[in-house]
């Protein structure tokens, strides 16, 4: 196995993303109608299940992977997974987690199939994706990593339900006013963008008064938790629990403030 370098490596940019970034440094008074030329939605995704208007999941998740997978051989990494760059020689696993009981789409998932990158003829490439815990409950997600002492994901233990993007648009008042107690500066900037894009996050009303005076889903009893969601740090002697294992804040709260 090859050493971890830590070094960091970009998929080509699209035509299209430089010359936005182009327009944006430039900054002119034209700016936003020669980015709305090349796509620039400005706008934030809408709450829905189409992944043409739920941009995010599409552009920031799905498309993210996609495009990684399809560049490995131009990033020289396909020596790592397939040996000898013959053809035929390189088969990729794609590793996903998502359950049946999370949503009313993710209920319709296979839990084997090929992957949307998979290009044997043309590129030699064989994908398949695999959601092993996709009939799973989430109280045996739980017990799985309870018997391995795995410690929960940060978010969980401070009382997030789903350990999603932070400021995810399906995130409930009660998600949102945590990110408003923890992320002060972040829920300003937020804020902010929906007067600048003259376009609120929630369908119906602004940010302020979507999230009210909901009480905060922070759970306030693990400190090493709130640390790193604060400052960002995952040492790694704080994987595995030492002590007794127990459920995390976040646990058993539903789906609810995540992707549908």
């Amino acid at each position: 196995m090859e050493p971890d370098t830590r070094e960091i490596k970009r998929c080509r940019l699209s035509p299209k993303y430089i010359k936005c970034q182009e327009i944006k440094q430039k900054a002119t008074e034209d700016m936003e109608e020669r980015l709305k030329e090349l796509g620039y939605r400005m706008k934030f995704p809408a709450k829905t299940g189409d992944l043409s208007r739920r941009w995010c999941s599409a552009y920031l998740k799905i498309m993210v992977a996609d495009t990684v997978v399809s560049n490995l051989d131009r990033m020289g990494e396909l020596e790592h997974l397939g040996g000898k760059r013959h053809k035929n020689d390189v088969k990729i696993l794609v590793v996903s987690g998502e359950r049946r009981g999370e949503s009313k789409g993710r209920s319709k998932y296979n839990e084997m199939e090929i992957h949307r990158t998979h290009a044997e003829k043309r590129a030699h490439r064989l994908v398949h994706q695999w959601r092993p815990v996709i009939d799973y409950s989430e109280k045996d997600v739980w017990e799985v990593l309870k018997r391995h002492c795995v410690n929960p994901h940060p978010c969980y233990r401070a009382g997030w339900n789903r350990c999603s993007c932070a400021m995810c648009i399906f995130s409930t008042p009660k998600l949102f006013a945590g990110i408003r107690e923890l992320y002060p500066e972040e829920y300003a900037l937020l804020k902010q963008d929906e007067k600048i894009l003259g376009f609120t996050l929630d369908n119906k009303c602004d940010l302020d008064t979507f999230v009210g005076n909901t009480k905060s889903c922070v759970y306030h009893g693990d400190k090493q938790a709130l640390r790193s969601l604060i400052t960002g740090e995952f040492a790694i002697d704080e994987v595995y629990v030492k002590e007794i294992w127990k459920y995390p804040a976040g646990a058993f709260h539903g789906a609810e403030g995540g992707p549908c």
